[in-house]
């Protein structure tokens, strides 16, 4: 499985290379999403890589499922060498490596955060702010999470660094001094 993991990480590098030359990294990862959408199932790699069907047969089944003007030609045609290699199934891994890259390079910062609650827009841009002052200015992308377990407050992760700011990390801690 590593040599596949390496596949699905060069593609992504070839990509991104390619993004960059064009200035179309919005562009690829938006592609890519659509891709991943309709060919990214177990279905979807079963079907493309059934022997019985002819390399015409798999072309006209990416050409009616995603209609030319859906996605950049390069893109389309990615999709196709994936098939023709027989590595549909590195498509999510191509995305979600891609999507790493593209981060890096636009300077975002993926931020698991666990509330009690959901939260309003006010709220989300608020830890957003709060956030990315903590990380020095950089752009922080919220992936929100509830856990009413944490009683109020919230619970970020940002990479290696975990920001505990919950009421049942509070109290577990005032029950500690207590004891």
């Amino acid at each position: 499985m590593a040599l596949r993991g390496g596949a699905a990480r060069r593609y992504a590098q070839a990509i991104l290379d390619l993004a960059k030359r064009d200035n179309s990294l919005d562009l690829w990862l938006s592609d890519l999403k659509v891709l991943n959408g309709v060919f990214g199932t177990a279905g979807a790699v079963n079907a493309l890589e059934n022997p019985k069907l002819t390399e015409e047969a798999r072309q006209a089944f990416v050409e009616r499922l995603i209609p030319k003007d859906t996605v950049q030609a390069l893109a389309r045609n990615f999709m196709l060498l994936l098939i023709r290699r027989e590595r549909v199934e590195l498509l999510p891994r191509v995305l979600d490596i891609f999507q790493t890259m593209y981060n890096n390079e636009k300077g975002i910062v993926i931020a698991d955060v666990v509330t009690a609650v959901p939260l309003d827009e006010a709220q989300k841009q608020r830890v957003q702010t709060q956030l990315a002052q903590i990380t020095g200015g950089k752009q922080i992308e919220l992936r929100l999470h509830e856990d009413p377990r944490i009683l109020g407050g919230m619970v970020a992760r940002i990479g290696d660094e975990l920001l505990d700011a919950s009421v049942a990390t509070r109290l577990a801690r005032l029950a500690e001094r207590l004891t």
